[in-house]
């Protein structure tokens, strides 16, 4: 939770923000009630103009209602295109055939929900499609035959394998075990869990400028606070861009999010990935139909792109005013807010520039941090190390909670918010020792204030 202060002028900057006029949204200006002279609080919506009122049932996948209604066609088109369930082809759909021929899901839906995070853990010790796997070692080589992601599912023939889970009779903690189907031994390759997060501004994320997200890092930490956010540079499209998108911001963009999605995990040729996911010791893709070239046309990714783009974010939900403001000092003064980076502004958007220039809260920088030993899973991607981890958002992770088998971390090992924030290493060892200090009052009102952005 906690990690990059920055420098000088920006960690001044965030103290300014929860101490004068920041916030996200829901509720107006309120001091502490403390009597202690601190000026008040004052909240603006988390979202700017793409915030939407909660509705408890169905939290997430949410229009704006911002945009102009000359802009929603391609929206409306990619929302069908996303909640579709693509099968093999040749399809009786020729626009939804291509799935696989090695898959995880064969929906963007089955991993990511309106009602918030799609449980990963079933009875029995069956995982799910809202988890997966990908295959790699500490210096970034992937299985020679499986490639750097497992597929559990196969429209001919067996899959590559598929993952259980347990309770570790040792440490108690969770352990997922692979059954390799695909007949090659993982060897020394290890199995990268990620579960699949909720989709809530997504689109105002791939709005912030680079440079303002560049001026967050702090690579050889200069100012000395041990901490040193950096960033991913990816390549995509044959341009070196800032990653901001994955669990190891291995995406720069949400059309190479998507794509990347569509192709490992649907298996989908797209424009970005116009091969199919095949290494070249797997010859289904070649004996199996295609469903064109690509199966994912331009039109279809763009129409996808913009409805992501416009989804919403969720008002906030404070039911006690000064103890959300209390929270809100608390996270700063802990060192939560030197990662989790409370605003950010949108950048221009011709396709929708009502979503320009927005104010945002979602409580990330987008960088790398290095998390600890404890938090490694021995699989480097790209130039993102085993325990390196980019600032997960925040907003709206109270509604996350609240969904039946709600996962928290890359891997799902935390039940809670409180469970996420007590595996926090490496540069947030410090926060969280600030945090464990804290009355039980006090860590309390901290996570009232973040079941509330």
């Amino acid at each position: 939770m906690p990690g990059m202060a920055g420098r000088a002028g920006l960690a001044i900057a965030a103290v300014l923000f929860l101490y004068a006029c920041g916030g996200g949204g829901g509720g107006g200006s309120s001091d502490n009630g403390s009597g202690s002279g601190e000026l008040p609080l004052s909240w603006t919506p988390p979202g700017g103009t793409a915030t939407v009122a909660v509705d408890a049932s169905h939290p997430f996948l949410q229009f704006t209602t911002s945009v102009d209604a000359g802009a929603m066609l391609g929206v409306s088109q990619g929302r069908e295109l996303f909640l579709a369930e693509w099968q093999a082809a040749p399809g009786e759909r020729p626009l939804l055939d291509g799935l696989g021929p090695l898959f995880n899901a064969n929906a963007c839906g089955a991993c990511h929900s309106s009602d918030g995070r799609v449980a990963v853990l079933n009875d029995g010790g069956a995982t799910t499609s809202a988890i997966l796997f990908r295959i790699g070692d500490a210096a970034g080589a992937v299985h020679p035959v499986y490639g750097g992601q497992l597929q559990s599912s196969a429209t001919a023939g067996a899959a590559e394998g598929r993952v259980t889970w347990r309770i570790s009779a040792t440490t108690g903690g969770l352990e997922y075990v692979p059954e390799i189907l695909g007949g090659s031994p993982l060897g020394d390759f290890k199995l990268g869990p990620r579960i699949s997060p909720q989709l809530v501004g997504v689109g105002l994320l791939d709005m912030v400028p680079q440079e303002q997200i560049l001026a967050y890092a702090d690579e050889f930490d200069d100012n000395s606070d041990g901490i040193s956010g950096r960033a991913h540079w990816v390549t995509e499209e044959g341009l070196s861009r800032l990653g901001r998108f994955g669990w190891k911001a291995i995406n720069a963009t949400l059309r190479t999010q998507n794509a990347g999605a569509m192709h490992q995990d649907m298996g989908l040729t797209t424009p970005v990935n116009p091969a199919e996911n095949c290494t070249a010791a797997q010859t289904i893709c070649d004996s199996e139909a295609s469903g064109g070239a690509p199966e994912v046309s331009e039109a279809s990714l763009s129409a996808i792109v913009d409805f992501m783009t416009v989804l919403g974010v969720p008002q906030r939900r404070i039911t006690d005013q000064n103890r959300f403001d209390r929270g809100a000092r608390l996270f700063e003064s802990v060192g939560c807010a030197s990662c989790h980076r409370p605003t950010m502004t949108t950048g221009a958007n011709d396709r929708f520039p009502s979503l320009a220039g927005q104010t945002i809260y979602p409580y990330t920088d987008l960088l790398l941090h290095d998390m600890g030993e404890a938090l490694s899973d021995g699989v480097r991607e790209m130039d993102a190390g085993p325990s390196e981890w980019r600032t997960p958002p925040l907003w709206s992770i109270g509604l996350v909670e609240q969904a039946p088998g709600a996962r928290f971390l890359h891997d799902g090992r935390a039940g809670s918010i409180a469970e996420a924030i007590d595996w926090h290493g490496g540069e947030a060892s410090g926060a969280l020792q600030r945090y464990r200090a804290l009355t039980e009052t006090e860590k309390a009102d901290l996570l009232a204030f973040l079941r509330g952005i």
